[in-house]
């Protein structure tokens, strides 16, 4: 005869054993994210280590978010499975050095001079080239170093769409294959690729030279296929937001930031504060400017009067504000938040 404690005890192994493990609370908006984002993973283990970076960085959003630092919020962007060490290493790529060794630009390039900063009233209060018909769909670059050539491209097209009356979309696939002074995904500088544009009187098309995301051979009989051509560009004064204001009142102008800190990598809306450095490693689009209206439905738009620009970015509509980022003007540092005033440049024609 089984004595009634131990048949208790086989009772409670029993139930114990048969008892559904406790699920992840985290798994099913895990493989939610997976599925919106398309992300597969090679095998379980690795899923398993991409669950645990997204667990960390979802963490760091909640607490962000939880905090309300500085009017806008974190998500768990398209990047929400990569270290802030893989990201950066993925997606930037600006400014190494040609493989010709060359850093500074040719004597074709314009200079705006200085001190524009005292009358403004000839500026309207807001811009956005989107509204105006000059800015294409937000694209993305992929995991290549390209961002050079999205920015360039980007600005090329808002000026040919300013002068011109047609939006083009155009081939940074060009200018990463065969553009020799850059170095493709490894990186580039946004006054380089408007110099091969130059000395090849122009670039084709993106539905004739479409993007793949990878270094790939020039498709030379493609560089006689041009479809908009620039006749020089133009270097805003560095350090100077107010330089930077009146270019983007007449076109949209390519700039450098530093875009590697986890706020960057995560950001999902409002007007960002930082922090970030000086350090550029990015290149992105300004494609207007603006400042907050009362934020009543208190998603993070910031305070009412804060002034921002409007930024194309090049990771894809999934990111930021459908894949712009508002960047806080007149942050108080000469050379702009996240050093958006050390670089802008823009193309003529």
């Amino acid at each position: 005869m089984v004595r009634p404690s131990l048949l208790l005890a086989l009772l409670i192994t029993v139930w114990v054993c048969a008892a559904p493990a406790r699920a992840d609370p985290l798994l099913e908006r895990f493989e939610r994210w997976m599925g919106r984002h398309g992300r597969l993973y090679a095998d379980a283990g690795e899923k398993q280590r991409r669950l645990e970076v997204y667990r960390r960085n979802v963490e760091l959003v909640e607490r962000f978010n939880s905090m309300g630092n500085g009017g806008y919020r974190l998500a768990d962007t398209r990047f929400a499975d990569l270290t802030n060490e893989e990201f950066r290493a993925k997606m930037l790529g600006l400014g190494p050095r040609s493989r010709a060794g060359r850093t500074t630009a040719p004597s074709t390039v314009i200079r705006v001079a200085s001190g524009l900063a005292g009358d403004f009233s000839d500026l309207p209060k807001s811009v956005d080239w989107r509204e105006k018909g000059a800015v294409a769909p937000v694209k993305n670059q992929g995991e290549c170093g390209s961002c050079w050539a999205f920015s360039a491209v980007a600005a090329m097209e808002g000026v040919n769409q300013i002068k011109n009356g047609k939006l083009v979309s155009l081939s940074e696939q060009e200018l990463v294959d065969c553009d020799t002074v850059a170095v493709g995904c490894a990186g580039g500088y946004m006054s380089w690729a408007f110099e091969f544009v130059m000395k090849n009187r122009g670039l084709t098309t993106e539905r004739n030279y479409p993007y793949q995301g990878m270094n790939g051979a020039c498709q030379k009989p493609k560089l006689k296929e041009s479809a908009v051509a620039i006749s020089g560009y133009v270097n805003v004064t560095a350090s100077s937001e107010a330089d930077l204001l009146r270019a983007a009142a007449a076109q949209p102008v390519s700039v450098a930031v530093d875009a590697g800190s986890f706020v960057w990598q995560l950001y999902g809306g409002g007007v960002f504060t930082g922090p970030c450095t000086t350090e550029l490693n990015h290149g992105v689009t300004v494609v207007g400017y603006g400042e907050t209206q009362e934020d009543a439905d208190g998603d993070g738009g910031g305070t009412p009067g804060q002034k921002y620009w409007i930024v194309k970015n090049s990771w894809g509509p999934e990111w930021g504000e459908a894949g712009y980022i508002r960047m806080q003007r007149q942050a108080g540092a000469a050379d702009g938040l996240c050093g958006i005033a050390l670089l802008p440049s823009y193309p003529l024609m």
